[in-house]
């Protein structure tokens, strides 16, 4: 008993800060400890920030299908800032207080049974009652060659950044896709999530569960542009140029009319969650969700395809062949719903 008391001594060394305000258990102590029923751990931040995150593809393409040249080159996908939004990229809780937890986690173990696989951990994630919603930072997501990418080489990792100066990217790095902000509202039944590791009674990794409101539901949206080029053409310190439009989705408004199309009643229902799933199969990653999910509203709105009144004479004139260059008005789909859908991600 003596030798386990030294070993937690230097257990809570190692846990520094908290070793200071932790003793080791005598004999006696640790004779009268019995198990808790589960762990409840209650976390609170405001906004989570990163420079970039990438995701890498170490060996190029795969498919052989088309002619020479064979491109086997490592590149990678990176989430970003940009030369409008800055280096900082993240996510903000939105709160109407500051009292409690912005998310709890409930943490238990159970034996299972051997019909359902056995023993398994879980996990329920929940928001604090003061958290309303998320808000995602404006970001851009960028193609980057082997030099402007990290790299692991056994124990050794080595960071490497898209940009060679701020926010100016370097050769060879091409931006994709530019969002602003995104906000996501919750309903009153705020989203949740219930994760279990090792066996899966629930039938998933991860079941979700709750309501959320909208996503980008404040005026026409949040706009998202697929970035072409620049307003002055390689120059991405000048406006993007490319396909544009404002995304918006929200929970289905039911509404009632009379034989004379006058509004009779308008019910609002939020986008429930529940019955949505993900989690890794053998198939690799996946996410769906089952029977026939909830109605919802979506709005692809403002569509554009270059940049409306740029100067004329420039890279991207405001009438092209005699036609104004103007968006394409809006398109959308109301009361909409899926049934059994089902994504598979596979590794690369």
């Amino acid at each position: 008993m003596q030798k386990n008391k030294k070993i937690g001594c230097v257990s809570l060394l190692l846990c520094s800060p908290f070793a200071m305000a932790m003793q080791p258990m005598d004999d006696e102590s640790l004779a009268l400890t019995t198990g808790q029923d589960g762990i409840t751990v209650g976390v609170k931040l405001d906004q989570v920030e990163f420079k970039q995150t990438a995701f890498i593809d170490s060996d190029g393409l795969s498919y052989t299908g088309y002619n020479s040249p064979t491109h086997t080159n490592k590149a990678g996908l990176v989430l970003a800032g940009n030369n409008t939004t800055g280096s900082t990229v993240g996510v903000q809780f939105l709160r109407s207080g500051s009292t409690s937890p912005t998310f709890n986690l409930v943490m238990d173990t159970d034996a299972g049974t051997p019909a359902s696989g056995g023993a398994f951990a879980n996990i329920a994630f929940s928001f604090g009652a003061d958290v309303s919603g998320l808000r995602i930072l404006p970001f851009s997501v960028y193609m980057a060659g082997a030099n402007s990418l990290s790299t692991a080489s056994g124990t050794t990792y080595t960071a490497n950044s898209i940009f060679s100066t701020g926010t100016t990217a370097k050769a060879g790095v091409k931006e994709l896709l530019r969002a602003g902000t995104i906000d996501v509202a919750f309903a009153a039944n705020k989203p949740t999530m219930n994760i279990q590791l090792g066996a899966s009674p629930q039938g998933h990794m991860i079941m979700f569960g709750g309501a959320i409101d909208s996503i980008c539901g404040v005026g026409n949206g949040c706009n998202i542009m697929l970035v072409s080029d620049y307003l002055t053409s390689g120059d991405p310190s000048t406006a993007p140029v490319g396909a544009s439009f404002n995304f918006q989705f929200k929970g289905h408004t039911h509404t009632v009319r009379n034989t004379s199309g006058v509004i009779i009643s308008q019910t609002y229902t939020p986008f429930s969650l529940n019955g949505f799933y993900a989690g890794v199969e053998s198939g690799g990653l996946v996410f769906g969700n089952d029977g026939i999910s909830s109605q919802f509203d979506l709005g692809l709105n403002n569509i554009l395809l270059g940049t409306a009144g740029a100067a004329s004479g420039g890279t991207n004139p405001p009438v092209f062949n005699h036609l104004s260059n103007g968006s394409m008005g809006n398109v959308g789909i109301v009361g909409a719903s899926v049934t059994n859908l089902k994504m598979n991600i596979k590794g690369m």
